[in-house]
């Protein structure tokens, strides 16, 4: 919370963070700046900042965000990475930079509107739950001009992600999301690629997090050029695909085993219950079978039942502990109140001001010249 004194009064005023990571995108970071500082200064409940996270792009993006940064009032901090560390290193340098009560994950494109990112917002204001996704796969939601081979993959898994998971949530790999900024810094989350998404939520539902979606529109119209660029709809798009598949494995691991070992119980019940004594090494090797994978399926369900109470133990720990430094090698350019200038910290700096996560300084107003009058 930043607090303001104002004349007879103090007043407290919550904090928002919008993170963005950015790879190659010098073609859009300045216009995304400028939407984002038009809608924080509409929300005005909030004292902004915006974090760009320049995850080692080999174009301009650097450029383009410094420049832009110094034509906005929002205050703007950039990261960039030494090297492209992938979606999910600059989501976790992002958050653990982050200062706000909120926190805002952004994609550089707007693929999500401004509208859908303000209506997140009201919607952690109304309630204050850990976690807000904007769901175009909910009743409401919807997904404008995607690629057909994106949307038929994207929407299979979040699907089969829905059926596995711990509760009814409809899009589970989507990144445009409000995080209570407490929550989200104390997570520990270690994907760098895109299952980062789907890892937050798994984690957040082992720590019995609240989590709400909002119906929202997935727009492509207008970005073609992302597209080609980013091939989305290749081979590194179908293994990112399959891999949220498997992640589905980390809710419900013991039916893996589980459904075959009832298959086999069944046909050594049905071979042993008709008699078929030619079948009889058949049934046998069935009730073996059927043993081996129930207790298979048993070991499972209790090595995730481990992890989840150390994950929790592990949660707790943290929240009393520093926070650990971001390990993706980067650099803070620093700019003034004015958004200016552009001076590298030292890597040993940054990673110190993420380690403290330091609270927000306090902004003072002086009393009006005219006050009392």
């Amino acid at each position: 919370m930043t607090t303001v004194q104002g004349i007879g009064a103090q007043q407290t005023r919550a904090t928002g963070s919008f993170v963005l990571p950015c790879f190659r995108e010098e073609g859009t970071v300045g216009s995304t700046l400028r939407a984002l500082d038009e809608l924080a200064r509409q929300k005005t409940d909030f004292a902004w900042e915006i974090i760009v996270v320049n995850d080692g792009s080999d174009d301009d993006t650097l450029g383009e965000a410094t420049r832009a940064a110094a034509t906005i009032q929002t205050p703007v901090r950039i990261l960039s990475h030494r090297r492209n560390a992938g979606l999910g290193a600059g989501m976790r340098t992002g958050i653990q930079a982050s200062n706000g009560d909120v926190v805002l994950a952004v994609d550089c494109d707007l693929s999500y509107s401004i509208d859908d990112i303000s209506r997140l917002i009201d919607a952690w204001a109304e309630s204050h739950p850990h976690v807000v996704i904007a769901s175009p796969y909910m009743e409401g939601g919807a997904s404008v001009r995607v690629p057909k081979p994106l949307a038929v993959r994207s929407q299979a898994a979040n699907k089969f992600l829905n059926f596995t998971s711990y509760h009814d949530i409809k899009t589970l790999t989507g990144m445009v999301r409000a995080y209570d900024g407490p929550f989200i810094r104390s997570m520990s989350l270690k994907a760098e690629g895109p299952d980062i998404m789907v890892e937050i939520i798994y984690k957040a539902q082992i720590l019995r997090a609240r989590i709400i979606e909002i119906p929202a529109t997935l727009n492509w119209a207008g970005l073609e050029t992302r597209v080609s660029r980013s091939a989305l709809t290749s081979t590194t798009s179908r293994m990112t695909t399959y891999r949220q598949l498997i992640n589905g494995y980390l809710w419900r691991p013991f039916w893996v085993p589980l459904i075959p070992a009832l298959v086999f119980g069944l046909v050594a019940l049905v071979l042993t219950a008709t008699g078929h004594l030619g079948w009889h090494g058949m049934a046998v090797g069935s009730s073996v079978l059927f043993f081996v994978l129930l207790v298979q399926s048993l070991m499972s369900l209790q090595s995730k039942r481990y992890f989840e109470e150390l994950y929790n133990l592990g949660f707790s720990l943290k929240a009393v502990a520093p926070t650990e430094p971001i390990r993706t090698p980067s650099v803070e350019y620093v700019l003034d109140e004015r958004n200016q200038g552009a001076v590298p910290r030292s890597l040993d700096e940054v990673d110190a001001a993420f380690a403290t996560n330091a609270a927000p300084v306090e902004v003072v107003e002086e009393p009006s010249p005219n006050a009392g009058r």
